[in-house]
């Protein structure tokens, strides 16, 4: 059996800012003639960062997060600006967040990229290896950006998953990204 497809009969925008564009689409699925509303979430590119220290660290953040309304260990990641690569948005990004940059003896490397929530978002998520990093510059946190570094031997990394300290999906999604591809 084929699945049926929904064609759009209108779009009206919602919300639309630098995070976030919200569409309602007015839908009709192919053949059955059933029609509803659906919404759909037109966020930003994101782009996550495993940046492992020469001696075999990781560099993990602390902050807070309003979705859960608490503070949350996760890696260094953030959203890729209009036109700039992928590659180039995990160095800024882990440079900005923790001060942390490569070093003569890095490796950046992409992981892979899954779909946050193909339901109800159209972006992308991009996961990056960079490694032999070293603090080298201070931290530039956005405006609402308040992150706290904290540097963890690799081998407590499941360890941290599996007690629930880290919890955030595509966090979960980048390692295991990592132990798929290795590095």
């Amino acid at each position: 059996m084929n699945v049926p497809l929904w064609k759009t009969l209108a779009t009206k925008v919602l919300v639309k800012n630098k995070f976030l564009t919200v569409e309602e689409h007015d839908r009709e699925e192919e053949g059955t003639g059933k029609r509803a509303p659906f919404y759909i979430l037109h966020p930003p590119d994101w782009v996550n960062v495993i940046a492992i220290t020469s001696a075999g660290e990781i560099v993990l953040t602390e902050e807070f997060r309003h979705g859960t309304e608490r503070v949350e260990l996760e890696i260094p990641s953030g959203i890729i600006e209009s036109g700039e690569p992928p590659r180039d948005a995990a160095v800024r990004e882990l440079r900005e967040e923790t001060g942390y940059e490569p070093t003569s003896a890095t490796e950046i490397r992409e992981l892979g990229t899954v779909s946050p929530n193909t339901a109800l978002m159209s972006n992308t998520s991009y996961t990056f290896l960079i490694t032999n990093v070293r603090r080298s510059a201070t931290p530039s946190f956005d405006e609402m950006e308040n992150i706290a570094v904290r540097l963890v031997p690799r081998s407590e990394v499941e360890t941290l998953i599996r007690s629930g300290a880290i919890r955030h999906a595509l966090i979960l999604a980048a390692f295991y990204w990592l132990r798929l591809v290795g590095g």
